[in-house]
């Protein structure tokens, strides 16, 4: 016996017990069942191992930037070593060095650890879905057993509330609808039947198989198992789930490109200047050679994290937190911090048409009557709207009118009942047919009363439903049906509000009827009969009259159009891809502008298509309809071939791999299923397409503030290398006037960490720009291209501002200080040997990186703010929180300079005016040239910028 390539529902369900060796009557025998589960395995859904905790947190240090920075603690902690032997009992700075660094690469390992120990979960959801029991037929006897315990071949019995423990072929039902929204996410129960179908038919036209996990929500029957555990459609999606490669996020990528590149610049720069230190030692020897050493190892180790932005990880990591907290409010939860970036590169969104693009409330738009047809105000549930007339007037409710909604409100079984909070919303259980005739009549404030007396309910079979009712003393069959069915038994119909035979209107309902359905209504036909007292049932669906019609459609949502329109507008393709019928889709697509085109590719067309035929198709056609999980995958997998940034919807389990695949995959928040949800990078709290857009404006504005603070911390990071390696070179040239590094490593640690941090984090509080949707999606890697200009521009600018600060300090400014007798300055002499230095020397040093240290922190806290827009003036994007932030830095750099806390940073207080005046007019220059840079780009491109008022 083999499962595979058995086409179960396109073969006779007898045929189907043969191949699977079964008996229908007995079942299997206990002895077979035995040899089956050893062959076939358990009926569980199965997952491969994953990551131990411990190896994820280790994942978290592979990177080059972190290799680099390891580097840099060893090397910091060889150095105080040799620092404590050579001086016992003291400190090493070195030592604090090490631990600062060692401390900011656990918190981001911590924070990557989080992130990624939180995701992947889809599996467990699946096998949550499971029922625990199932009820077969072995040895001829009925018995309950275990879910997993089920086998191939197995008869299984079940009935109404149950769910399918296996996939099955059903060979016995009874009035049985089954919900298969978690395979198909199509909501309406479907009606199942026994024959065979065609073999070519998508899952969701199989009428005659149950799938493990979908809901009997009607009737009962007997079926053969024909698969079981992964073998099973939603064990497909499972396999589908743990092959489908979770792959790096555009930003993840750029970050990466970027770590590496700087990684092996500064690689090349410290090996540079440790060669060179080397070579002029063993050329022009030394007397101290390991000093010497230690100096090059200490340069190289101010250059790596000078040119290594500690604090980047965890500034990103803030920052699309804060992007995350933005989107809640607008109804998008984000579950993967970089799908707040990604968002803004997705220049195609993938959506589903029921519930997202539409409201998922079946309506009354049409209503057909007496030869003349009318339209309904209103969409949805809601009680608002009327039936209106010519010239936009509502319609006067005629004896037959009011007879139409008295069959709409009372042949119907949903309930519907007004809320009591004052709106016109409602809450609703039942059919959604029947639901969407129920307020059409509540919204004509239909005041009838009346009282059920008997009814033949809907079959798939009759395709109609009448009941008895008595309203105001009299009886009366109201009957609805399929419009043609219900033409088969009727008497009589309604012209021009007159009674004729019925062969006098079946054109004008035919032709109504075909009108309605090419414009992808569901069309229902409405028929009443007064009923004398002792009537036979019979003659309730007999000799009736024909009303009219009904068009009823899940009306699209009232901001979709807008929403479709805005993303166009920015370069976003919007795809429908839904699992309804081909007329219907391609309708609504049309209604809210998503395409004019009649072109839709089918599910079954797909399937013909290789995938290099679809790979062009996808370029043009902008709606699928009636395809599966896997056409969606397929679809999902062309795209990206096309480098294309694709956002995909998703709600049932079917949808999850695609989901998972997409490079920012969307889940819905109402009607979506757990597994679906936790395959996602975000969900839709409102299931409402425009969300979706909405989140793709803020991933945007995101991605803007990213190249903010990029642009801001890279600068900073770009002078620090610079001045640091113009130092070096001074102090070789001449050793006697250039004493020390500018800045020190714990000094460098501090603007990277601290200062940077904390305006940089809050850069992500800054107003959206308005016009971020004008601009045409990113393509590629624009993150380094779009900022290297104005980092390299700023960097040396802030680089020679410096440069000049230092050589003014040491050549002017301090020997001048000296002469007019600054405190602790008098004595001041650089030509002495070291060994004989006067306290005034140590002092100099101390002050020269003491004011180009908070130089560089003033000019970092001024230029923050020009960072809140890469073109725009800084004045149109205020942000308290940026003040709030800067102004802390700032009172923590005071901190620093007058309290103990300084003897850590090697810094002396700066009581003096002179310093703060020098340091604050070459730090402020900095931001004003930046804005100069922005003001040329705006003339260049013609912009003009008004003042907000």
């Amino acid at each position: 016996m083999k499962m595979e390539n058995i086409q179960s529902h396109a073969i006779d369900f007898k045929d189907v017990a043969k191949q699977m060796e079964t008996s229908i009557e007995n079942g299997l025998t206990g002895q077979e069942t035995q040899k089956r589960l050893e062959r076939f395995g358990r009926n569980e859904l199965t997952k491969e191992k994953g990551k131990t905790a411990l190896q994820i947190f280790i994942g978290q240090f592979k990177d080059f930037l972190i290799y680099l920075l390891i580097f840099a603690i060893l090397i910091s902690i060889v150095i105080g070593i040799y620092e404590s032997i050579k001086i016992p009992g003291e400190w090493p700075s070195e030592y604090t060095d090490a631990l600062v660094i060692l401390t900011i690469l656990i918190v981001n390992a911590v924070l990557g650890f989080y992130q990624e120990y939180q995701a992947e979960k889809s599996l467990e959801s699946l096998k949550k879905l499971a029922p625990h029991y199932a009820i077969v037929r072995r040895d001829g006897k009925v018995m309950e057993i275990g879910v997993e315990e089920v086998v191939p071949g197995d008869i299984v019995l079940f009935g109404e509330g149950d769910k399918f423990p296996a996939d099955i072929r059903l060979y016995k039902e009874f009035s049985l609808y089954v919900d298969e929204a978690i395979l198909t996410g199509e909501s309406q129960p479907v009606k199942k039947q026994l024959n065979p179908v065609d073999k070519k038919l998508i899952l969701a036209d199989r009428t005659n198989l149950g799938y493990m996990n979908t809901i009997i929500t009607r009737g009962n029957g007997e079926g053969i198992v024909i698969g079981t555990g992964m073998h099973t459609e939603i064990g497909k999606i499972a396999t589908s789930l743990q092959q489908e490669e979770i792959e790096l996020s555009p930003f993840q990528k750029e970050v990466n490109r970027f770590g590496k590149l700087l990684g092996i610049v500064i690689l090349i720069i410290c090996a540079a200047v440790f060669v060179t230190e080397l070579i002029l030692i063993l050329s022009l020897g030394s007397p101290d050679p390991m000093d010497e050493l230690i100096e090059a190892f200490e340069i190289a180790i101010s250059l790596a994290v000078s040119a290594v932005p500690e604090g980047l990880i965890v500034v990103i990591t803030v920052v699309m937190s804060i992007g995350m907290r933005k989107m809640a409010d607008k109804n998008a939860l984000v579950r993967k911090l970089t799908a707040v970036e990604t968002l803004g590169r997705v220049n195609v969104i993938c959506s589903d048409k029921t519930g997202t693009l539409t409201k998922n409330e079946m309506t009354v738009v049409k209503v057909f009557i007496g030869g003349n047809e009318y339209n309904v105000e209103g969409v949805g549930y809601a009680l608002e709207g009327k039936i209106i007339g010519d010239k936009g007037k509502q319609v006067q409710i005629t004896d037959y009118l009011k007879k139409y909604l008295e069959v709409c409100m009372f042949c119907n079984n949903s309930n519907v009942s007004l809320r009591n909070d004052g709106t016109s919303d409602t809450d609703v259980v039942g059919d959604p047919t029947e639901i969407s005739m129920k307020v059409l009549a509540m919204k004509m404030e239909l005041g009838t009363k009346s009282e059920k007396i008997a009814e033949i309910p809907f079959n798939s079979d009759r395709k109609m439903m009448s009941v008895a009712v008595e309203i105001d003393n009299k009886l009366y069959s109201l009957i609805k049906g399929a419009p043609d069915i219900l033409l088969n038994n009727a008497g009589y119909g309604v012209d021009e509000n007159q009674v004729k035979p019925i062969n006098d209107v079946r054109e004008k309902i035919l032709e109504k009827n075909e009108e309605f359905a090419k414009n992808a209504l569901r069309v229902l036909g409405v028929a009443y009969k007064p009923l004398d007292e002792g009537y036979k049932e019979e003659e309730m669906e007999q000799d009736y009259i024909y009303l009219g019609l009904a068009g009823i459609i899940d009306p699209a949502r009232d901001e979709v159009k807008d929403a479709i329109e805005e993303a166009r507008m920015a370069g976003i393709r919007t795809i429908m891809i839904t699992g309804d019928h081909k007329i219907t889709a391609i309708a609504i697509a049309q209604e809210i502008g998503l395409t004019e085109s009649s072109e839709a590719i089918t599910g079954i067309e797909l399937e013909e298509m290789s995938d290099d035929e679809l790979r062009e198709r996808v370029k043009t056609v902008d709606v699928f309809a009636r395809v599966t999980s896997e056409h969606k995958l397929r679809i999902m997998r062309r795209l990206k071939e096309l480098d294309l940034v694709i956002s995909m919807t998703g709600d049932g389990v079917n949808d999850a791999p695609a989901v998972k695949g997409a490079h920012v995959g969307v889940a819905m928040g109402l009607k979506g299923t757990e597994v679906t949800q936790e395959a996602s990078e975000m969900i839709l709290i409102d299931d409402n397409y425009a969300t979706i857009v909405n989140a793709i404006e803020e991933g945007r504005g995101i991605f803007e503030t990213t190249k903010g603070f990029f642009r801001y911390m890279l600068s900073t990071n770009f002078d620090e290398i610079f001045l640091i390696l113009t130092a070096y070179i001074l102090m070789k040239l001449a050793p006697n006037i250039f004493l020390a590094l500018p800045v020190i490593p714990i000094q460098i640690l501090w603007l990277n960490i601290a200062t940077d941090g904390l305006p940089a984090m809050v850069l992500g509080l800054t107003p959206t720009d308005p016009d971020v949707m004008k601009e045409r999606p990113r393509k590629g890697f624009t993150l380094l291209p779009e900022i290297k200009g104005p980092v390299l521009l700023l960097g040396i600018y802030t680089s020679i501002t410096d440069i000049t600060l230092y050589l003014l300090l040491w050549g002017v400014l301090i020997p001048g200080w000296a002469q007019a007798g600054v405190p602790g300055l008098i004595g001041f002499d650089p030509t002495l040997p070291f060994a004989v230095w006067p306290a005034a020397n140590f002092y100099a040093i101390a002050l020269t990186q003491t004011i180009i240290f908070t130089n560089l922190v003033v000019c970092e806290l001024l230029f923050v703010y020009t960072c809140t827009s890469n073109i725009k003036p800084f004045y149109l994007f205020p942000n308290k929180h940026l003040f709030w932030a800067t102004g802390l830095s700032f009172g923590l750099q005071l901190l620093i300079l007058f309290t103990p806390m300084g003897l850590a940073f090697h810094v002396v207080p700066l009581f003096h005016p002179y310093f703060w005046i020098t340091l604050i007019l070459a730090a402020f220059s900095v931001s004003v040239v930046d804005e100069l840079r922005k003001w040329r780009i705006r003339k260049k491109r013609g912009m003009r910028i008004l003042r907000k008022s």
